[in-house]
């Protein structure tokens, strides 16, 4: 919400690091010295995790917290808390339970799954700073069950009762907002956060709407004088981000063509005259207001934030009736999921400043957009009429000079040579001494046909009239570093070239495809802090899982092959689990549409499925069930390969159907996959159980801490290696969990009075 979209998955991995901490602090010092309040413990941890969940957000909130709110470890530390004390909570309750390993586990996951999809109307209905409330609720509500005592079982009650107040306050209005950033507290805040902190900025938040996908804010500006007129633009920003324009509007499109003529997302409509347009992502109606100002007959519009339309309505008296209009028809979905369902074809494929990862309030951070990938340019240049036109603006250099890169190949897999694919393109941009003026700086136009020198020509000739920059415009105007692609050089070689003209070092902008849709990263190889931060827990779960089997051994509870067994089979589990689900969570987002959908819809099936299969395994007799949770585990390695080939075709046929049909699709793919998913881990857990020892909570932890370990991992090498291939990491990492799993069912075995 406040931090940039690449610190939200940190987040996320921070809760599930944070379970299994808890985990690891039930085995250190819980289970030790609170054996005889077996009882007692767990409902004060689960009431531990209520007052967290709410103090945590107050805390980190508060005024005082304000300058603190862009440092990672600050932030960090604050909201690792509850997941902490719940983590403990639930190991203590499989510890306590583990002979009903299955039975627990899938209580867990059922809990878990209903969670995922209730908290997508939860974020509907009370927004990101009101969840959390509900969350100290249902804790409260845990406390009070398993509470021993009636004093304590009155206070857990009083928690629940004082979240569920908390929780009825924020449906109507929120409790907490957020404070204002102080300038320089760090640039990791989002723009909207940076300039609302700011005291050279007169900026005001007229309206603001939450909702499952999103935080949307409507904000005001004020005149250099300081003044502020009821006419001037409002600005719409999508999580903080760069903000989209709601245009005043009184019904005079040629007062609109003159306001906008120098404008350089005005240039593809009045050079096109399309008839036919699909914009996508059109924000809070500007792209419409171009395309009616251009005389476009229909226009159609793809808008991913459910608070856009909305909002436009409500300014309506401001703006107009622009999403009324007969001839203009915006929906709520993904843009590149819109296309390839349309069966039409358009004059101007128009987008401007659509950018990757917008969905930080859904946790979708971890999934990438696929608008602008190379498989998603042949989707355009398929949908485009013989005159049409591929049109997007974007802000930064870096980003122009892949998407024409991209724009370059995706002609080129047409089959098209480079030096024809180069006619179909063109560029134009904003004078640098006129960047100021906002974030629309660089055109880039994909031509279904190429562009004779003479339509170049003109192009460059109104270019320049209008006050803007020809760049490239083949046969027209070349400047470097395009210029150079009209040589006979490879990708690789502009590549390389352009390294040593861009003066901030080494960038990688070769274009992304679907398997790697990483559109704004230009880091070359992986970031370094992110590398420490997975070094840093790869080593302490390592150190930890050491220390632990020397423990154990000399307290005489098992031999130290058994346990450093049981430390990698947890932490494969852990590492598995989460590769898959992240690859599945990518991979379908393109077909089913809708981000939070797409979330919720797999973990939903996953933990679903994984919840049958634990509750499944647990009437496996002990003397057979390493072996039926190592034909399990062969299972998931077969379903993945499977479904790396099975879901590209089952997914293109079934693309145009409804999307309550494409979800039971999904489900129906996911849920099997997920019952074998769910037999290992609880199997383990009946396993070390039987050691004695408090082993449990233990091999609990591990397994949670790991579980980062593999998300991280997931989209590290996803960057260097394709999801695709991350996906065969998960297969391949079951294949060693059934490895394990028959060693350790030959080795029990072979000892004698081991059943």
């Amino acid at each position: 919400m406040l931090l940039r979209y690449h610190f939200v998955f940190l987040a996320i991995a921070l809760a599930t690091c944070g379970l299994g901490v808890g985990g690891l602090l039930d085995f250190l010092w819980l289970r030790g010295r609170a054996a005889e309040r077996a009882t007692t413990v767990p409902s004060l941890l689960a009431a531990a995790t209520a007052v967290t969940f709410a103090g945590s957000v107050a805390l980190l909130f508060s005024e005082p917290m304000a300058a603190h709110l862009t440092s990672l470890t600050v932030v960090g530390g604050i909201c690792i808390v509850p997941f902490v004390f719940a983590g403990a909570f639930l190991s203590h309750a499989f510890a306590a339970w583990s002979h009903q390993g299955g039975r627990m586990y899938f209580y867990d996951l059922t809990g878990a799954a209903l969670g995922s999809c209730a908290v997508i109307i939860a974020l509907q209905l009370l927004g990101a700073t009101g969840v959390p409330f509900l969350c100290a609720a249902l804790a409260g509500v845990a406390a009070a069950v398993v509470a021993p005592a009636p004093a304590l079982r009155a206070v857990a009650g009083t928690l629940a009762i004082a979240g569920a107040v908390a929780v009825g306050l924020s449906a109507r209005a929120p409790l907490i907002e957020l404070p204002a950033v102080p300038p320089g507290a760090g640039e990791q805040a989002k723009p909207l956060f940076q300039e609302l902190g700011d005291p050279t900025i007169k900026a005001r938040i007229e309206y603001t709407d939450w909702n499952a996908f999103a935080r949307t804010d409507v904000v005001a500006y004020a005149r250099p004088d300081g003044t502020w007129h009821p006419e001037d633009d409002l600005f719409v920003y999508t999580d903080g981000e760069v903000p989209t324009n709601l245009i005043h509007f009184d019904g005079d499109l040629a007062d609109v063509a003159r306001r906008y003529r120098g404008f350089i997302g005005f240039f593809p409509f009045r050079t096109v005259r399309p008839e036919r347009v699909l914009l996508i992502g059109p924000g809070a109606g500007l792209d419409v207001l171009l395309a009616l100002a251009a005389g476009a007959s229909e226009i159609e519009g793809a808008e991913l934030n459910p608070s856009m339309l909305p909002i436009v309505r409500r300014y309506r008296d401001f703006v107009g009736p622009l999403y009324d209009y007969q001839n203009v028809r915006v929906q709520q979905a993904e843009g590149r999921s819109y296309v390839r369902r349309s069966p039409r074809k358009y004059d101007l494929i128009y987008m401007a400043l659509t950018k990757t990862a917008t969905t930080a309030a859904s946790s979708l951070a971890l999934v990438e957009s696929y608008v602008h990938t190379v498989e998603g340019f042949e989707d355009y240049l398929a949908h485009l009429t013989d005159r049409g036109q591929l049109a997007i603006v974007c802000q930064h250099p870096l980003v122009l000079t892949r998407l024409v890169l991209t724009g370059l190949e995706a002609l080129e897999r047409e089959g098209m040579p480079r030096a024809e694919a180069l006619r179909h393109i063109g560029i134009i941009s904003v004078p640098p001494d006129r960047y100021a003026w906002g974030p629309y700086r660089h055109l880039v136009m994909v031509t279904r046909s190429p562009l004779p020198p003479e339509e170049s020509l003109a192009l460059t000739r109104r270019a320049i009239a209008l006050g803007l920059e020809p760049v490239f415009l083949p046969g027209g105007f070349e400047q470097m570093p395009f210029k150079a692609l009209t040589s006979e050089i490879t990708t690789d070689d502009f590549l390389a070239a352009f390294n040593r003209w861009w003066p901030a070092g080494d960038v990688n902008v070769a274009p992304c495809t679907d398997d790697r849709p990483f559109v704004i990263d230009f880091a070359p190889g992986i970031p370094p802090g992110m590398s420490r931060f997975v070094a840093e827990i790869a080593l302490s779960v390592v150190l930890f899982s050491a220390l632990t089997i020397v423990a154990l051994v000399r307290a005489g509870t098992g031999g130290a092959a058994p346990l450093t067994g049981a430390v990698v089979y947890f932490m494969l589990l852990g590492a598995g689990y989460m590769l898959v689900e992240v690859c599945l969570a990518q991979k379908l987002i393109l077909y089913l549409g809708y981000p939070a959908l797409t979330l919720s819809v797999i973990l939903f099936s996953l933990l679903v499925g994984s919840g049958a299969g634990s509750l499944f395994s647990q009437g496996w007799p002990r003397e057979r069930m390493l072996r039926s949770a190592a034909l399990a585990a062969l299972t998931v390695t077969g379903a993945v390969i499977v479904l790396l080939g099975a879901l590209p075709p089952i997914l293109d046929a079934t693309l145009a159907w409804p999307i309550g049909l494409r979800t039971l699709v999904t489900m129906l793919l996911l849920a099997p996959l997920g019952f074998a998913m769910g037999m290992p881990f609880p199997t383990g857990l009946r396993e070390v159980g039987a050691w004695g020892g408090g082993i449990v909570p233990w091999a609990w932890g591990v397994n949670g801490v790991a579980s980062v370990l593999g998300s991280v991992s997931a989209m590290l090498a996803a960057k260097l290696w394709g999801f695709q291939t991350v996906l065969l990491g998960g297969a391949t990492v079951y294949a060693v969990a059934f490895a394990l799993l028959a060693a350790a069912h030959a080795w029990r075995a072979s000892l004698p009075g081991r059943t």
